[in-house]
């Protein structure tokens, strides 16, 4: 009867391990396909204890690296054309420069292009580095006392001339706030929403410039006389090289500016959206 009992007892206990030892060896083996980048055949094992959980805690975990690997392979296809589009411009009218009989007004046509080109080049290797920099950084790095109103007021000055070029009228209504956050990169964040609101303003345009400061949150709108967005697309907008239609392709823009507005906001805990005038336009 002893040896009898022992030989149950052993076999349940083999048992045991294996029913505990499989599904172990399948997501070992899950573990090396997905350090392959293989993100399929993923062990669909269906238990109510720990092991279940770690089962389902792993299929979380690749399919949010699956995202961000589809995510990482759509950015770097995004940043070799963005690239890719300006520096063939630069070398084709670099050679038609080239030509002996050329006009004097073609040759200054084309070399304002490659000026233009190098400039978006220039703007495109700059705003990387930037967006670069705010994914490493959890908390901005840099915190202090920032005069919200004060700091609109030197960015705009510092568009003037951009606004005066096109006739957009300007009108600002900014309460006094102070805030406590990292100054250089909030300027980023007015400075690339004044640029979009110049570039996409008619000439003899408005752009209206808003501060509140209430008890519990500073809320900051820019609006212009553009020419609107699509509600399905008042999102997509802030995703990196997107760009709304094909008139907002040719305006020269890298696709980044309101990528970094969101990502410094959310930085300093708050949130950043679009919508669309009544009479058209936006509103950021």
């Amino acid at each position: 009867m002893f040896v009898s009992i022992a030989l149950i007892g052993f076999i349940a206990v083999l048992y045991t391990a294996k029913k505990l030892i499989d599904p172990l060896t399948e997501l070992t083996e899950a573990t090396r396909r997905v350090a392959q980048e293989r993100f399929t055949e993923l062990p669909d094992i269906r238990r109510n204890d720990e092991i279940g959980q770690l089962s389902d805690s792993f299929r979380r975990m690749v399919r949010k690296l699956e995202e961000n690997d589809r995510s990482r392979k759509a950015f770097i296809s995004d940043v070799s054309h963005d690239f890719q589009s300006p520096l063939l411009n630069i070398k084709g009218y670099a050679e038609l420069l080239g030509k002996p009989d050329l006009p004097d007004s073609i040759r200054e046509e084309y070399s304002g292009i490659i000026r233009d080109e190098a400039v978006r080049l220039s703007d495109l290797a700059r705003q990387l580095l930037l967006l670069t920099s705010i994914d490493q950084i959890t908390e901005p790095p840099e915190i202090g006392t920032v005069d919200l109103a004060g700091q609109l007021r030197e960015v705009i000055r510092k568009y003037r001339w951009a606004f005066e070029s096109k006739g957009i009228y300007v009108s600002m209504e900014l309460d006094e706030a102070v805030y406590r956050g990292d100054r250089e990169l909030l300027e980023k964040v007015w400075e690339n929403l004044l640029s979009n609101a110049v570039k996409y303003t008619p000439d003899g345009g408005e752009v209206d410039i808003r501060l509140e400061a209430g008890p519990e949150a500073v809320i900051i709108t820019v609006e212009d006389d553009g020419p609107g967005i699509a509600p399905d697309e008042r999102e997509r907008i802030f995703d990196r090289f997107y760009r709304a239609d094909e008139a907002r392709s040719r305006e020269g823009g890298t696709g980044l500016g309101l990528s970094i507005v969101r990502e410094v906001v959310e930085l300093h805990g708050g949130t950043a959206a679009a919508g669309s005038r009544p009479s058209g336009g936006e509103a950021a």
